[in-house]
């Protein structure tokens, strides 16, 4: 609102005018800073549900890692020759001792220059020299598992440019999966099939023009005149082949593979050699995992406990602008944080995600036969004797001896439909959407939250408008009647002035 009251201050009068008006609008703004603290009250609120809603989401990741049976794969591998093998224990593993033999690895269908390939001069060629003569144009055909295609060699292609046309190989658009390079060092080609097995191939063969590329490429040397009939030079690749336990394997196409639920990575051929390798229960794997579970656990029940226990304490209301001002920063700052104390006191989301928590930790699983564990006292976790606070505490003795004795039941217990990681996931995730109604998601703008918090925040921000507007004409009524005041008084001066001086006379 444009202000176009002429102010007149106390030169009639002798008012301090200014300070008056400013007094009278402190005692009429008080409706509008309550308003303010009241914002800024629910703001820090906001701010603390979203804070609560990142701890409950950081508690369900630690959860999410004990949710399925692949999380408690109970056992370890070793290998007796890591240079030869490499392995890890799956999920289905079967504890005991195995002999690997490799007698054969697995490889791609590769083709590298028999020898250097030279200029006419016996100098070693570049990449950036060019493969065929002035005028002269030749073609050979590239044929894979994948496909064939034909290769154009121009007078203007270079060594680096050819084994980039290799590389790109398509039939119909789709590609030979082919990896090409022309190695200046060595000068010479190197081709290869990007997957390994016995299926995988790479044939050359010339097809016209009065140089035999595909021959160059192959075996290195000088080019050489086409012959009348073109020779296919082909590589082909190989299968991995071992004998595991006794079992002859030989159709693996990857170094990789799993064999009785032991995950192999074959480093090395040597038939002569055996590789044992062993399987055992791992205990201390499952051990941390539900450790950190249950430390995250206390961790975040003794957070919300603080929260909602802590009282607030209403001597301490948020510093207006002004009230800030008259501060020190330290102050100010001291102040903030008292004023901050219990903005979750009490709060009955969390207290109910707390009751419901506690209860689907201390519940028995069902869906469990009787005489498995379908608890966690069973397996040495639990609270504390009269404890108020639902933390719990571990035997790690108990536990470790559960884990080692009956893993798949301990597998159970967390994983099953009603397991302890499945339920209180669900239930962390069910108060996770209650404060995301009520406070919005965290990093949620303020200009696109709905949450209950977020509507009312809006709507105190609507009320503080209309007050200053308001505020503003209170103002200018004000400065009005001082100026109708001082206007009257100077009047009245100059008429008694007037009089004065008839009298006078």
């Amino acid at each position: 609102m444009v202000n176009n009251t002429m102010r007149i201050t106390g030169f009639a009068s002798g008012l301090d005018t200014d300070t008056i008006i400013r007094d009278l609008m402190k005692a009429e703004r008080a409706p509008l800073d309550k308003l303010f603290q009241k914002k800024e009250w629910m703001s820090w609120q906001r701010d603390a549900y979203r804070d609560v809603n990142l701890e409950l989401s950081a508690f369900q990741k630690k959860v999410d890692k004990l949710r399925f049976s692949s999380d408690f794969n109970g056992f370890k591998a070793t290998s007796s020759n890591t240079a030869n093998a490499i392995v890890s224990a799956k999920g289905n593993a079967i504890q005991g001792s195995y002999d690997l033999k490799i007698e054969q690895l697995a490889e791609v269908a590769k083709i590298k220059s028999g020898s250097a390939i030279k200029k006419g001069d016996g100098t070693a060629v570049k990449a950036t020299d060019k493969v065929l003569a002035a005028g002269e144009t030749s073609t050979f055909e590239i044929k894979t598992a994948k496909g064939t295609a034909t290769i154009t060699v121009t007078d203007e292609d270079t060594f680096a440019s050819l084994a980039s046309k290799i590389g790109s190989a398509t039939e119909s658009g789709k590609s030979l999966d082919l990896r090409a390079s022309f190695d200046e060092v060595t000068s010479s080609f190197v081709i290869s099939t990007k997957d390994m097995g016995k299926d995988q191939k790479i044939d050359l063969t010339h097809k016209t023009g009065t140089s035999d590329v595909a021959s160059l490429v192959f075996n290195g040397g000088t080019i050489a005149a086409a012959p009348a009939t073109p020779t296919t030079y082909s590589a082909d690749g190989k299968n991995a082949k071992i004998t595991f336990d006794g079992t002859v394997i030989d159709n693996l196409t990857s170094n990789k593979a799993t064999v009785y639920g032991v995950e192999l990575t074959l480093l090395k051929a040597d038939p002569t050699a055996t590789t044992t390798i062993n399987i055992e229960s791992d205990t201390d794997a499952i051990f941390t995992k539900i450790k950190d579970f249950v430390d995250s656990y206390n961790s975040m029940i003794d957070s919300l406990n603080s929260k909602v226990k802590t009282h607030r304490n209403r001597e301490y209301q948020p510093l207006t602008e002004e009230q800030r001002e008259s501060l020190s920063e330290k102050e100010a700052e001291k102040w903030d944080e008292k004023a901050k104390e219990g903005l979750l006191y009490n709060d009955q989301i969390i207290r109910d995600s707390l009751t419901t928590l506690r209860g689907k930790m201390y519940n028995t699983v069902s869906g469990i036969p009787d005489g498995q564990l379908r608890m966690l006292s069973e397996i040495g976790i639990q609270s504390a004797y009269m404890s108020k606070d639902g933390k719990l505490e571990i035997n790690e003795d108990k536990l470790k001896e559960a884990i080692a004795n009956n893993p798949d039941e301990i597998s159970n217990l967390f994983t099953s439909e009603d397991g302890i990681a499945t339920r209180i996931y669900k239930e962390v995730g069910s108060s996770i959407e209650k404060l995301n109604k009520k406070a919005g998601r965290p990093n949620t703008a303020s200009t696109i939250d709905i949450s209950t918090l977020g509507d009312s925040i809006k709507d105190v921000t609507t009320q503080m408008k209309t007050w200053e507007d308001k505020l503003k004409l209170i103002e200018n009524r004000y400065w009005k009647q001082f100026t109708a005041m001082e206007q009257a008084i100077s009047k009245m001066n100059a008429q008694s002035s007037s009089i004065v001086g008839m009298l006078g006379q």
